[in-house]
């Protein structure tokens, strides 16, 4: 441990800071995807132990490539039977926004 603290005291005061906040946007981004991948009802995959271990391991890199390739959106499924027309509009205003339908 004493060396590590040495180390670190040899550093110029400029190069400290940067590690320190370096280490802070890694920290933020991990805690933000494994927050956002324990809301997220489906994943890419089908396995979410699989992203955890790539988001924990994987230290920044990890978060990045799951926030980029990890992430699914739910599918809406559009009723196509006359009785389900309020889903078919529900699902239709979730992908373009409210409108004016009759």
């Amino acid at each position: 441990m004493q060396a590590i603290s040495d180390a670190l005291a040899s550093l110029s005061p400029t190069v400290r800071l940067l590690l320190f906040v370096a280490l802070a946007v890694q920290l933020v981004v991990q805690i933000y995807s494994l927050i956002d991948l324990a809301k997220r009802p489906e994943v890419a995959g089908g396995r979410k132990w699989v992203w955890v271990l790539i988001i924990v391991a994987g230290n920044l890199l990890g978060a990045l490539i799951y926030l980029v390739l990890g992430r699914r959106e739910p599918l809406v499924e559009i009723a196509t039977h006359a009785g389900e027309r309020d889903a078919r509009d529900r699902a239709l205003d979730r992908l373009y926004g409210k409108s004016d339908r009759p």
